[in-house]
């Protein structure tokens, strides 16, 4: 009599006992063309086949790249314009796909996909459909080439007016939605821009960090703007990019509140907001970004480049504060997505089931 293959429940799901999970993928590209792969897989699990492919959703390509013994692996995909997803397929069990997490665009360093992530059910957050950035006011003829292979169908910009007004976003090509759904010291440009004058002599003089006082009158005061996003997204207005002006923020609350609501662990929400550090420290953009802050904020000299980097610097803390208020507020993250978010039942399965994979 032959055996039955053992079954296991992974996270409330069943799957076969001789099916491989690969876990924690993750891609960089370290060249033109050329990207580092790694993952985890379950001892025995054999080979890997890689495939490439310009959709996050199938394979567009007739053959495996390469197979892979043991990551992590060095792949190169010479000729392909735009975005590249690599499906990771072991020869029994789920395939994963995996891409870069920050595009490479020359006018806009913190762009990011919201995707990859895993869920508290055992699924994974979807690639290519939600994206968070700063101000596209920057993008340049060849950011544009690459993000037509996004097909982006609704941009949600959270800033003021007075914001779009001085960094307008100027779409080449056929254009998405673009739409206003702003988020701001009461909506007042003059109490915004005094709001982070504060906040940058604060920084320049080595205080304490403010902003995680700024964050927790977001979760609450703009609880309705972010509820009208989400639900947007729910309602297939995807692929999608929300943005504010540096893309840490307010953008950096909305992703943690997208995450945690499907299903993603407290410290990986963490992770994806401390990102910001890692894309917008570097020389080239702590100098773009002080230019920026003068004009913005109309301060008579440039600020320096400590001054700048103390000021950009985001830290956990910031984002666990608003998390806590939250709690604190309404009793529980599911409170706040129905009672100040305003998001239904049915608006939060289909948010699942649209950005949500095996």
């Amino acid at each position: 009599m032959a055996l039955l293959p053992v079954v296991t429940s992974v996270l409330g799901r069943v799957v076969p006992g001789n099916a491989a999970r690969i876990e924690d993928a993750s891609c960089e590209m370290i060249g033109p063309g050329i990207y580092r792969l790694d993952y985890h897989a379950p001892p025995g699990t054999g080979p890997v086949a890689v495939w490439v492919s310009s959709r996050p959703d199938r394979i567009d390509s007739e053959k495996p790249l390469l197979s892979v013994k043991q990551p992590p692996a060095e792949v190169k995909v010479p000729g392909r314009a735009g975005r590249v997803y690599f499906h990771l397929k072991p020869a029994a069990g789920l395939s994963r796909v995996v891409s870069i997490r920050r595009l490479p665009l020359e006018g806009a360093a913190n762009f990011r996909d919201l995707g990859g992530y895993p869920s508290s059910d055992g699924r994974y957050v979807r690639w290519g459909l939600v994206y968070r950035s700063g101000q596209l006011a920057d993008l340049t003829a060849r950011d544009y080439q690459f993000l037509r292979s996004l097909r982006i169908r609704l941009v949600c910009d959270v800033r003021t007016e007075a914001e779009g007004a001085r960094f307008p976003t100027r779409w080449i090509g056929q254009a998405p939605e673009i739409a206003a759904v702003p988020i701001g010291q009461n909506l007042d440009p003059s109490a915004r821009r005094e709001e982070l004058r504060r906040r940058l002599a604060s920084a320049s003089a080595g205080g304490p960090n403010v902003a995680a006082s700024s964050y927790d009158r977001f979760v609450i005061d703009f609880a309705g703007q972010y509820g009208v996003v989400l639900r947007r997204l729910a309602a297939g207005d995807l692929p999608a990019v929300e943005h504010c002006t540096a893309g840490k923020d307010r953008t950096g609350i909305f992703s943690a509140i997208l995450l945690t609501a499907l299903g993603v662990p407290r410290d990986l929400v963490i992770q994806d907001y401390l990102l910001t550090n890692r894309y917008l420290l570097g020389p080239d953009n702590i100098d773009k970004t002080a230019a920026d802050l003068q004009r913005l904020l109309d301060l008579e000299q440039i600020p320096n480049r400590t001054t700048v980097e103390a000021f950009m610097t985001v830290k956990a803390e910031s984002l666990e504060s608003a998390l806590a208020t939250i709690d604190t507020t309404y009793g529980s993250f599911s409170n706040y997505l129905d009672k100040g978010l305003r998001l239904s039942d049915s608006d939060l399965a289909m948010l699942k089931e649209r950005l949500l994979e095996p």
